[in-house]
């Protein structure tokens, strides 16, 4: 979640409240990557079985799991396997290379740490089509995974939703595991993404208006033979997912909800952002009551203002579908007791799993086997089953 990252106290220095104000607004609407640590290749070994590089140790190079570095040249990256070996002395790590894509990966290369793992859709292994899909700012570009075809036709599709400032590669690490459970999925980008197209401010909304251009991605799988629909959102996806269960459509054939270490309260959210970066509480609060105001939310260039109470799930008592959130302690941009608290609040519908403890959205490479037992689990125990003619409700 970028704003996580960049909240800063510095905000206060550059002329008063009100200025500070705005900053922190503008953090939050904010659609930009976050920025990642820049790291330099040490060494990389070629002869050794498996293919090895060696990376200065950090907390994130140390992780256990699958991640990728890309090169600053953007013309090629390497995806990373186990931990080989940690040199303490030298502050080393060597890791295991899976595969490399582009340019190769040799000693001193400039690179950057990254999560998204399959890093292209063509790393997922599956057969795939860029599809485009029609919103009312234009057309957007998605990713469509057909289900098997040794299996009988599903009438079920996964609709996977990215988070604030990330793209449809983020996503593509469900896409395996709905393949194996017979569903087509559909990997989706949304307004200010910079792949879909840009609404005039080019500020997020935090899932107010992004549900609209998803929306139209269930008109695309309801045209294409879904009866029913899977959403799987990762943080801020998360609240898209739940605002398309509220406002959607079709929200009578979304059958369930998988969310990544979601955002489901964004005041909770904004608030513990903001804790964590040292920004005093009551900038934050009058932050928040600014993108509830016309006239604040113009003066951040916005197009409209954020009404944050209709953005939270917690507090909400409209969630009607089964929903599986797979989350970890180790979150520091959306704590994982706002999970709790979600699941608490809807006893019967959300079935929390807490992961081992992983960065923001990163439970899938601390875990992948875990992360995907427990969401095909999931699957084949929704109201659900399997006939000739595809997975068809019970009801």
């Amino acid at each position: 979640m970028k704003f996580g990252y960049v909240l800063t106290a510095g905000a206060l220095a550059v002329g008063g409240i009100a200025v500070a104000n705005l900053a922190v607004v503008k953090q939050i609407v904010g659609t930009d990557a976050p920025r990642r640590e820049p790291l330099r290749v040490i060494a990389v070994d070629d002869a050794s079985v498996p293919r090895t590089v060696t990376l200065p140790s950090n907390e994130a190079t140390r992780a256990p799991g699958h991640y990728a570095i890309w090169f600053d040249s953007g013309r090629g990256y390497a995806q990373l396997g186990r931990v080989i070996a940690v040199d303490e002395r030298a502050f080393l790590v060597t890791r295991e290379v899976v595969s490399s894509r582009g340019t190769p990966l040799r000693a001193g290369q400039p690179a950057r740490w990254s999560g998204v793992v399959p890093s292209q859709a063509t790393d997922v292994g599956l057969p795939f089509t860029a599809v485009t899909i029609p919103t009312a700012l234009g057309p957007a570009p998605a990713y469509r995974f057909d289900a098997p075809t040794d299996q009988p036709p599903s009438s079920t599709w996964a609709i996977h939703i990215h988070g604030q400032g990330a793209t449809r590669a983020g996503p593509l690490r469900g896409v395996p595991v709905a393949h194996r459970a017979g569903l087509s999925s559909l990997v989706v980008s949304y307004r200010n993404d910079h792949e879909a197209p840009s609404s005039r401010d080019r500020k997020s909304m935090l899932g107010q208006t992004e549900w609209r251009d998803v929306d139209a991605a269930l008109d695309y799988a309801m045209a294409h033979g879904a009866e029913n629909i899977i959403l799987v959102g990762w943080s801020m996806g998360a609240m898209i997912a739940l605002q398309l269960t509220r406002s959607s459509r079709h929200r009578e054939r979304i059958a369930g909800l998988c969310l990544i270490a979601p955002v489901t309260d964004w005041r909770s959210t904004i608030l513990a952002a903001s804790r964590r970066a040292r920004v005093p509480a009551f900038v934050t609060h009058l932050a928040m009551r600014a993108l509830r105001s016309p006239l604040w939310s113009r003066a951040t260039g916005l197009q409209e203002h954020v009404d944050l109470s209709q953005l939270d799930w917690i507090d909400g008592d409209d969630l009607l579908v089964p929903t599986l959130v797979l989350h970890s302690s180790g979150d520091r941009s959306v704590p994982i007791a706002l999970s709790k608290a979600f699941a608490h609040a809807h006893k019967g519908l959300v079935k929390l799993v807490e992961l081992p403890p992983a960065p923001h959205t990163l439970e899938w490479n601390r875990s992948p086997e875990l992360w995907g037992t427990t969401f095909s689990g999931w699957l084949h125990r929704l109201p659900f089953q399997e006939e000739a003619g595809g997975w068809v409700s019970r009801n």
